[in-house]
């Protein structure tokens, strides 16, 4: 048998050993992350939001796209949160959690603001470009990831497919 002969043969040989492999692991939400909530400093467990949607944006005030996408964000947890809906604004800027309180909201955040505890940078990588945003299902599972800014009504489809 010559070697174009033998081609659709190999093809589907591969194919079947491909699709005999295990699905790899879902990517969850780690153990052990923590936030500081900006406004009280209590410490947030992402566990507490378990069963709902989540969604973390990691934001800085120097970063206009970030500083952008803020109102949208604030509208969503408005119209989803009563369906369980939780955003978390991770703010990685080095500003006293004041002045990040008072410049969000004046942005229109009407959200929880928090900083990262010592592991999320670590753990939530490849962290590539701000603003980032990760979307979990409410069994910790990413369902999607923003890098840079995301196109009007991208998220907003995401989170209502999901909820």
């Amino acid at each position: 048998m010559s070697f174009p002969a033998r081609l659709p043969l190999s093809l589907a040989l591969a194919f079947l050993l491909v699709s005999c492999r295990q699905p790899p692991e879902a990517f969850l939400l780690p153990e052990g992350i923590t936030f500081r909530d900006l406004a009280s400093g209590r410490e947030i467990n992402p566990r507490e939001y378990r069963g709902r949607v989540l969604v973390l944006h990691l934001w800085a005030a120097w970063s206009p796209a970030s500083i952008r996408e803020i109102p949208e964000l604030a509208e969503l947890s408005k119209l989803y949160a009563q369906r369980g809906l939780v955003i978390l604004g991770v703010c990685l800027d080095e500003s006293s959690a004041a002045e990040l309180v008072v410049f969000a909201e004046r942005q229109g955040a009407r959200y929880p603001l928090v900083r990262p505890g010592p592991r999320l940078l670590d753990e939530i990588q490849p962290l590539e470009t701000i603003p980032y945003t990760v979307l979990y299902s409410p069994g910790g599972k990413v369902l999607a990831r923003f890098r840079a800014t995301w196109k009007t009504g991208e998220l907003r489809e995401v989170i209502k497919k999901n909820l």
